[in-house]
């Protein structure tokens, strides 16, 4: 009888824990997720999998630390699972009828438009390097954490993809 006392108090642990990481993190979690899918349906659909599979793991291991990292690094491994099913791996555009209503105001100008088309041009890794120092606001090490490799791998990344993106606005403007 003690042991289902113990199996509920956890469940009830995970379930609070589980909340608090969907309060902090849902919102930039699915943005960033919908700039690597181009569906904000799916990218929603990625995201409450990711919060499901940090549910699960709280269950089994209720004193594991889940930490922003291990979100993003799961929600970056759904999302490219996703497309490799869909044989799509890369960086999609949005679809600018659907999704003009999610961006905000400042995101609707013409050089945020040529941004995010220079973005699509991005191999997947500098992308999501990009992604995750410059838009969700993470160190290299930080990100480094999420991505599985160093940080400097990480700087390098973001480096060339920067050349890359000033070459494509320069030619665009």
């Amino acid at each position: 009888m003690e042991n289902v006392f113990l199996t509920a108090t956890g469940a009830q642990a995970a379930h609070a824990r589980v909340e608090a990481l969907v309060r902090e993190h849902q919102t930039k979690l699915a943005r960033y997720v919908r700039r690597m899918v181009g569906d904000a349906d799916v990218a929603l659909d990625i995201a409450q999998d990711v919060f499901f599979a940090a549910y699960r793991t709280l269950q089994t291991d209720p004193a594991r630390p889940l930490t922003a990292g291990w979100l993003y690094k799961t929600a970056t491994n759904t999302a490219i699972s996703h497309l490799r099913r869909k044989k799509i791996l890369r960086f999609l555009p949005l679809d600018r009828d659907q999704d003009v209503r999610a961006l905000r105001i400042d995101e609707r100008s013409a050089a945020s438009i040529d941004l995010q088309a220079a973005m699509n041009r991005l191999p997947s890794d500098q992308a999501a390097a990009i992604m995750l120092t410059s838009y969700a606001g993470y160190s290299s090490q930080e990100a480094a954490a999420i991505l599985g490799t160093s940080a400097d791998a990480v700087r390098q990344r973001v480096c060339r993809a920067m050349r890359t993106l000033r070459a494509v606005m320069t030619e665009s403007a």
